[in-house]
């Protein structure tokens, strides 16, 4: 009797390609395949399909479309190229193909490996640790720049610098900043430029470019420039998305140069702003330590007058009593001596002062009247006699005694001339003693003198 054999335990067709995806996708990762470009097709969605081939074989490749759209690369057919990528399987056709993360023509992997090995030893040195990057002086005296004469990035840093902070100037190094030489060139900038006094910031600038434009700026003798400067160094030296090592070394990388300058300089108006309302802050915060100081003194001198004594505060409320007298002393004593002033003219003032002054002076004037007076009286009294015996010299009535009359008509105007009356007239004569009424009998002109004998004596 024969008996049946088990068949061998099979895989399934979608066992077997994944137990070789699995293998084939762990196996081959951050590979480097150089091959010829062909059958470049880029797709509507913007993934990009090609063919690497060489003489013996060919192999399908994809680069999705988030890495094509970071390529400085662009796939061109017919070229010789450097692919980085993986092997990836695809099941349901069993097919494999390489997906594309990085892509460059040939001789470009030399100067990449290169330059990641000069990026290796500096980053072993310390250069690009963030520990030794300065900070950004808070306002420059002067902003250093390193960029073309006549390129945009030199205006662009002006324009920014000026809107933001108008006061402060721009040394300007003019420099090569592209092809042969521009690292030398740039490197002397820096020299020049930390040595300049009042230079604060460099800022090193260019608009973007390609690998091949940039590559200026990896160079060690540069990088190493960066990093003797005396002051912070700010790089702009390209696109957003490209790192140079001088982006490295720099104390500071900006994606652009207006950024570059923006970083640089502070708003001017936004400082003043600032420093008003730190003035109002530090004005309030004196008037409230002012205030809480008073009030404290206030309460340990009340806990000193129930008997808590305390050396050391007490010596400091002593010392604080002593400032606040010393600072209000000149004001309290310039008010007591006007308060004194003031009490003294107002004590002169007083109607007890003034009665008791003017019976001083009413005395004194007493006094010397009854030494003047008597005198005063006899010299007017000699006066007066003197002055009636004057008078009665020259009175009419002393005329009279003398041996005269005084002749007047009944109207009683004095007789002065023979033509005042006529014959017939009546007078009346005044004499010495006694009067006459007297009745005129002959009118004698003027012309004829009258004969008038001397008074005869009775």
């Amino acid at each position: 009797m024969q008996t049946a054999t088990q068949p061998p335990r099979a895989l399934s067709v979608s066992q077997l390609t994944a137990q070789l995806k699995d293998a084939v996708e762990t196996r081959f990762r951050n590979i480097w395949v150089q091959g010829e470009l062909s059958q470049v097709k880029v797709h509507p969605s913007g993934h990009v399909y090609l063919t690497l081939t060489d003489p013996e074989a060919r192999l399908d490749a994809v680069i999705w479309r988030t890495t094509a759209a970071t390529l400085r690369y662009k796939p061109d057919p017919g070229s010789l190229v450097l692919a980085m990528g993986r092997l990836a399987i695809y099941p349901p056709r069993g097919t494999y193909q390489m997906v594309i993360e990085r892509l460059e023509p040939v001789g470009a992997g030399a100067q990449d490996a290169a330059l990641q090995a000069l990026k290796e030893r500096l980053t072993a040195e310390g250069l690009f640790d963030a520990a030794r990057k300065r900070p950004l002086p808070f306002l420059p005296r002067k902003v250093g720049v390193i960029t073309s004469p006549s390129g945009a990035a030199r205006r662009d840093i002006e324009a920014v610098i000026h809107r933001r902070s108008p006061q402060i100037p721009i040394v300007l190094y003019p420099a090569q900043v592209q092809g042969e030489g521009t690292a030398a060139d740039v490197a002397r900038g820096l020299a020049v430029l930390g040595r300049t006094p009042g230079v604060d910031v460099v800022i090193v600038g260019r608009g973007g470019g390609s690998a091949e434009d940039l590559a200026e700026f990896n160079v060690e003798s540069l990088v190493r420039a960066i990093a003797a400067c005396p002051v912070p160094v700010i790089s702009a030296v390209g696109h957003e998305t490209d790192t140079s090592l001088s982006d490295l070394v720099a104390d500071l990388r900006a994606p652009t140069p207006s950024a570059a300058a923006e970083k640089a300089v502070p708003v001017r108006d936004d400082l003043l702003a600032h420093v008003d309302a730190l003035a109002g802050r530090l004005d309030g915060a004196v008037l409230r330590g002012v205030s809480r100081w008073r009030e404290r003194l206030g309460h340990l001198g009340k806990r000193l007058s129930r008997g808590l004594a305390f050396d050391a505060r007490h010596r400091t409320i002593e010392a604080l009593r002593s400032r606040l007298d010393r600072a209000a002393g000149r004001g309290v004593q310039s008010g007591h001596t006007r308060l004194n002033t003031l009490t003294q003219r107002l004590a002169a003032q007083h109607p007890r002062e003034r009665i008791s002054r003017a019976r001083a002076a009413l005395q004194l004037a007493a006094a010397r009247l009854g030494v003047v007076g008597p005198l005063r009286t006899q010299a007017g009294r000699r006066d007066v006699a003197l002055l009636a015996a004057r008078l009665h010299a020259l009175s009419p009535l002393g005329s009279l005694q003398r041996g005269y009359s005084l002749t007047r008509t009944p109207e009683g105007a004095v007789i002065q001339r023979a033509s005042q009356v006529a014959v017939g007239d009546t007078l009346h004569t005044q004499l010495a003693s006694g009067a006459l009424t007297t009745t005129v009998t002959a009118v004698h002109p003027e012309s004829t003198p009258a004969t008038v004998g001397p008074p005869q004596e009775s």
